[in-house]
């Protein structure tokens, strides 16, 4: 695939519907959500856990479940639909284009491999047939060195099972991005590490991601880690996208009820409350609102509310909200 200049499109995902088919029900997840990634940005989703982050990474690499729908709309990469790619192109993209960062490295990995067996494996998918053996080799021995994992042989020589997850997790971000991929979908990459591991993955993310000029969609339901590390925000709700921009702008001056209630909820340094979750839960996909999805937990909500969804239009200069009443933000 051809390489991008910087602030060129990179992921495009237009009014993207996914559903799944349930014992004969339909489970409505993503409802048209719309963002982009350009070349060296930095991406968030953010939302509560079931809101359809993972799904969306998923639907980027089409490695949706069999019992998914597509109910309408496009994920474009570099230009081309990935539901329309054929297999040759989609193992293209997939091997060139964009990886995923696993939130649990120890499932990512196989534990009766080692991590060479492994590490040589991804990288002949990735490389041109043919590739020497000592070649794919120095081109592991490399990665695992630019992620700061000490003696990169002996990690080489390895098993999972004799790695911390810190050094696990590290070992998968190399092995992303050894094959030369240009977009990185990091899925919660530190929530199943210590607080100080988890740390040192973030910032290492964003070094390579300033070294390299890759971009990244960085999923969390930590409103703090994605202002840390990310330049662009999307708020995700119950399979929507209900309002994004630059993370400044949308965390310094909310305008959609649920990020309001959602940087509430986040504990305060100066103390002074204990903070309050969001009253209410997410909506059954199988029998979501037909309005806003928000509205039933929304204490602003009025009878528009319940009827029609909001169009995400955009309430200030690069910022969008999904709010029929964004104008009374507080």
């Amino acid at each position: 695939m051809r390489g991008m200049g910087e602030g060129e499109i990179l992921l495009d995902i237009k009014d993207f519907s996914v559903s799944f088919d349930v014992y004969g029900k339909k489970s409505h997840v993503l409802d048209g959500i719309t963002f982009r990634v350009r070349a060296g940005e930095r991406v968030g989703l953010v939302g509560e856990s079931g809101c359809g982050k993972t799904t969306t990474l998923k639907a980027i690499l089409r490695v949706l479940p069999k019992n998914a729908v597509i109910g309408g709309g496009s994920v474009l990469f570099g230009g081309r639909d990935v539901f329309g790619m054929a297999r040759p192109e989609l193992d293209d993209m997939r091997r060139r284009g964009a990886g995923m960062i696993f939130q649990d490295p120890s499932s990512a990995l196989n534990p009766v491999f080692s991590v060479k067996s492994q590490f040589l494996t991804a990288l002949r998918y990735a490389n041109p047939p043919g590739t020497p053996k000592e070649r794919l080799y120095e081109i592991a021995a490399e990665a695992l060195d630019s992620v700061m994992l000490p003696d990169p042989h002996r990690i080489m020589d390895s098993f999972p099972y004799q790695l911390s997850g810190g050094m696990k997790q590290r070992v998968c971000i190399a092995m992303t991005i050894a094959a030369g991929r240009r977009l990185l979908l990091a899925d919660e990459p530190g929530t199943s590490l210590d607080v100080t591991i988890q740390d040192q993955i973030l910032r290492l993310i964003n070094k390579l991601v300033s070294e390299k000029g890759l971009s990244v969609v960085m999923v969390s339901h930590s409103v703090g880690v994605i202002r840390e590390s990310t330049n662009y925000v999307n708020i995700m709700y119950a399979g929507t996208v209900v309002e994004s921009g630059a993370t400044d702008d949308v965390f310094g001056n909310p305008m959609h009820p649920y990020t309001t209630a959602l940087m509430s909820c986040v504990p305060k340094l100066t103390g002074g409350s204990i903070a309050q979750g969001i009253p209410g839960r997410v909506p059954d996909y199988m029998n979501t609102p037909a309005g806003c999805r928000f509205a039933p937990r929304c204490p602003r909500a009025k009878g528009a509310c319940h009827e029609r969804k909001p169009p995400h239009a955009e309430a200030a200069p690069g910022h969008y909200v999904s709010c029929h009443f964004a104008s009374e933000a507080v």
